[in-house]
């Protein structure tokens, strides 16, 4: 898969074109990219993702802007597995947002990307006040040589599934229900750093990982996860949360690694939720903070990693 911002695109040979954001790339968003996919090769074109760097919601109206389940880097490692020949970005600034629709059709899908065919969702809007739709890019397909398809929602279990379903499953913590949408484990990237310590002081170290702030998070709570440190995979528990025992402590992210003693500050490490365990808690004193711990470190062991559970 080639990745591009859309201004370098030159020459473009014919292309089917998905549009989308695709925040989290869950069950829907697949069905769309392989109904692209397949329509690329059955007419010869080239398969192309077209999606933004930003929320477009970050410059319209801030404050309503979503965390996100999927940084562009973490869409790019999913979207990789995937057979698409061409991922385009598009920054979305003050030129794109007002761009008209007829605009962003001829500019951006005809002119540079010699779309022949465009498949969007059923709800999917773009240019100036998302005036876009889906029914007028076939009220203008005749006039700019471009079929359309539009791909109707997917429902599992009764649900359809949406991003913002997704987000709302996240943060209530029910990251093993998310899977079931999102058609893989729900997982963050960050960067290992230093911490207070007193975990190791306690023979229960931990890896503090610092997450991208507009990535969205699972709520306060105790999670058994798995953790990618260099490609390998350890199983792992995981506090997230403000650690209320202790007055003033910054939120952190906190994961134990079971038989791992490695240094790994400064490592970009992936986790991978499995479970929610338990809920936040305060304690009285760090001695019972500490059995807890512990008590949770062998819940987990003897609970789940022992009987293969989540794996």
């Amino acid at each position: 898969m080639e990745i591009y911002d859309w201004k370098e695109i030159k020459d473009q040979k014919p292309t089917a074109v998905a549009l989308g954001f695709f925040d989290g790339i869950h069950l829907g968003h697949k069905a769309l990219i392989d109904e692209m996919i397949n329509i690329a090769k059955k007419r010869n074109f080239e398969s192309c993702l077209v999606t933004f760097r930003q929320h477009p919601l970050t410059l319209v109206f801030p404050k309503f802007a979503p965390k996100l389940l999927s940084s562009n880097d973490e869409k790019i490692d999913v979207l990789g597995e995937m057979d698409i020949d061409k991922l385009v970005f598009i920054e979305f600034s003050e030129e794109i947002m007002n761009y008209e629709p007829e605009e962003f059709i001829r500019e951006i899908l005809i002119k540079k990307l010699n779309a022949k065919t465009i498949v969007v969702g059923f709800n999917y809007n773009f240019g100036k006040k998302g005036q876009g739709t889906p029914e007028i890019l076939i009220e203008l397909k005749d006039k700019y040589d471009y079929d359309v398809k539009v791909v109707n929602p997917v429902e599992k279990d009764g649900q359809i599934i949406s991003s913002t379903f997704i987000r709302n499953l996240v943060v209530n913590g029910k990251v093993d229900q998310a899977e079931k949408y999102l058609g893989r484990k729900f997982s963050v990237k960050g960067e290992v750093v230093r911490g207070k310590g007193l975990g190791r002081q306690y023979a229960i170290p931990t890896a503090n990982i610092t997450v991208e702030e507009e990535h969205i998070l699972p709520d306060a709570g105790v999670y058994y996860t798995n953790i990618l440190v260099k490609g390998v995979k350890y199983e792992g528990l995981t506090n997230i949360g403000y650690n209320p025992t202790f007055e003033n402590h910054p939120f952190s992210v906190e994961t134990y690694i079971y038989d791992f003693d490695e240094d790994i500050y400064g490592e970009t490490v992936e986790l991978i939720f499995n479970k929610k365990i338990r809920k936040e808690k305060k304690f009285e004193d760090l001695k019972d903070l500490i059995k807890q711990i512990k008590n949770d470190i062998e819940t987990v062991e003897t609970k789940y990693i022992n009987k293969g559970k989540y794996r």
